[in-house]
């Protein structure tokens, strides 16, 4: 209902200061105030009343709903503009207003002349025709609260609500979309690159004794790098070798080739990895394990294998026959920003 009365200009361009409200809406203002304030003592007499009877407390009930029956009839009154109804009255007066609900309210009336009388059940009877007489004058408050007694501070108070909602769904969008592009588009950031050897296929197991490092640098990303590792003596023997590329999820990167050379400068191991008529990369046997590293898209045969890492402790293990007095590791890598990933 509220965007049916309003504009994308009222939202916009109307005034985002509180209005000064004239003579006449202040007492608009003030009725409405007196009227909010009725209703909350309403629903706290309900509720006590409603305490002490799940206590079986029924005279301390039956005293309570002596206040709320011209709580009820008296607000009603105020609400059509008569005069209210002294506090032991008789109530046989009161014009009971009509209503578009299944239910009548204030049916209770009709008990209140023997309501010492009353038993629980009759009791729990009152409180219910009690209840349905306060939501029935909740509901019509609210429809004079719009209309009888509506102001532009009331207008003001819409307008604003909706722009802090909208806002809030800006807000909101544009920090899903900022999350959702660092998630996609992950920024590389300084770490290192690792590689262990491990004695062979049957005997795959790592340890930091048997472990080299070297930095990964942003500076670098989008440019071909040579990463020299030197091989300690624990390492210059071994048949498998695992190579940890990053730390980090959602990074592209090709690894062009593996040189490795003994302590004489003899290249002794050289592996391309490319793409092979079968889509995988080749020699796929060489592979033990690939884990949390997927090709990046469809690529073609003879093509420089494209990676990314699907999560942060990727890892390749390649296998071959043992190397002996190994004292250097070269890699040829690329690390690649996601956003300038060529599509494939």
């Amino acid at each position: 209902m509220v965007f049916v009365n309003l504009s994308i200009r009222d939202l916009f361009f109307s005034d985002w200061k509180t209005p000064v409200l004239s003579t006449s809406e202040l007492e608009l203002e003030k009725t409405k105030e007196s009227q909010k304030k009725g209703l909350s003592l309403l629903e706290s007499r309900l509720e006590s009343i409603e305490l002490l009877m799940a206590s079986d407390k029924w005279e301390d009930a039956k005293l309570l709903f002596r206040y709320l029956t011209y709580d009820l009839v008296n607000f009603e009154r105020v609400r059509s503009n008569q005069k209210e109804i002294p506090f032991g009255e008789n109530l046989s007066h009161f014009s009971i207003p009509e209503s578009e609900k299944k239910f009548k309210p204030f049916r209770f009336l009709e008990s209140f002349g023997k309501l010492a009388e009353l038993s629980g059940k009759e009791l729990d009877e009152y409180f219910s025709y009690a209840l349905d007489t306060y939501e029935f004058l909740l509901e019509e408050s609210k429809k004079d609260f719009k209309t009888r007694y509506a102001t532009t501070l009331d207008r003001f108070q819409r307008i604003k609500q909706i722009r802090i909602i909208f806002l809030s769904v800006i807000f909101s969008l544009s920090l899903f979309g900022f999350l959702y592009y660092q998630y996609k588009y992950p920024v590389l950031k300084d770490q290192s690159i690792k590689i262990f050897t491990f004695v062979n296929k049957d005997k795959p197991e790592t340890s930091e004794a048997r472990m080299v490092s070297l930095p990964v640098l942003k500076k670098d990303m989008g440019n071909w790098v040579e990463f020299q590792f030197e091989l300690t003596e624990a390492m210059s023997n071994f048949g498998g070798l695992r190579i940890d590329p990053l730390e980090q999820r959602g990074i592209h990167f090709v690894l062009d080739q593996i040189r490795i050379f003994d302590s004489k400068g003899k290249e002794i191991y050289f592996k391309k990895i490319v793409v092979s008529q079968n889509l995988l990369p080749e020699d796929y046997q060489d592979f033990l394990k690939i884990i949390d590293i997927k090709t990046a898209g469809k690529q073609s045969p003879g093509e420089i294998v494209e990676m990314i890492t699907t999560g942060s402790d990727p890892q390749i293990q390649l296998v071959f026959p043992t190397l002996n007095d190994a004292k250097k590791i070269q890699f040829k890598m690329k690390y690649i920003e996601a956003h300038k990933v060529k599509k494939k």
